[in-house]
């Protein structure tokens, strides 16, 4: 598998090539308005509330759960076993959405039988200056090895689904969830990942591919030989071009250097 990253030139990400890293982003800083969108489907079927406020002081303990109704403004005892079994869980869904959503991501193309990326005009024209930048392509496998070799904490590769509308995220499943407040084996970790891994199909000519880290470092180191192939778009500026060159020339003697320019008569584009 081929990973394809789109760069254009500029300091930061000469630095990060010359220095063999990846800079791994906050969901915010993406260009997606929709990031990170979901449903939330606020229903529960109470099947099993006896002895659920116990349950909730076993798992947490008598001081967290005093703080948790304090930010629910339960403090007062003032509110039914449903509602305070509602807010808690609605009050942890937010919580486990917001240690997936503040995760470091970053994007990646993939080729399939159909299309390269490298000769996508969009790929191009939005992430390298319209020819004047660059793509890094990277034997898939070992840059993901030497990824997770970059931090103890978890790293999770991601294929991005393309749809018409956002995931939905059931509070009735989360509350049932593996580990939570039940025995089963819903995994909701996946469920949530999920709602960073879909996108709508506005943006399907991307073919992305996600790496999201728990780490919350930017930069992550990989191996110079991970990295096989560097075409330079035909747009590029000479000297940005001999600086570009310059600096893959310190890296692995293997890499190649290709260079991507408009096919003649056509509207394609073409990789020499």
């Amino acid at each position: 598998m081929s990973l394809f990253k789109f760069r254009e030139v500029n300091t930061n990400n000469l630095s990060a090539l010359a220095n063999n890293q990846l800079w791994f982003s906050s969901l915010n800083d993406f260009n997606d308005p929709f990031e990170g969108a979901h449903i939330k489907d606020h229903h529960i079927n109470v099947v099993e509330l006896t002895n659920f406020e116990c349950k909730i002081k076993d798992k947490v303990g008598v001081e967290e759960y005093n703080k948790i109704l304090s930010k629910l403004e339960l403090v007062d005892g003032n509110y039914t076993e449903t509602e305070l079994f509602q807010k808690i869980a609605e009050h942890d869904l937010d919580k486990f959405i917001s240690i997936v959503h503040n995760s470091k991501v970053i994007c990646f193309s993939m080729e399939d039988e159909t299309k390269n990326p490298l000769t996508n005009n969009l790929m191009w024209s939005h992430y390298a200056n319209g020819l004047r930048g660059f793509c890094l392509v990277f034997n898939g496998d070992e840059l993901l090895k030497d990824l997770y070799k970059s931090t103890k904490e978890s790293m999770r590769p991601i294929v991005v689904e393309y749809k018409d509308k956002p995931n939905i995220l059931k509070l009735n499943e989360f509350i049932h969830s593996e580990g939570l407040y039940s025995n089963s084996d819903t995994n909701f970790v996946q469920k949530v990942t999920e709602t960073i891994a879909t996108k709508s199909t506005d943006w399907e000519y991307e073919k992305e591919f996600r790496v999201m880290s728990l780490n919350q470092e930017s930069f992550h180191n990989y191996s110079p030989s991970s990295l096989k192939e560097i075409v330079i778009g035909d747009k590029m500026p000479e000297a940005e071009r001999n600086l570009l060159l310059k600096i893959v020339s310190g890296l692995c003697k293997n890499i190649l250097i290709k260079t991507a320019r408009l096919q003649k008569n056509s509207y394609k584009i073409e990789i020499v």
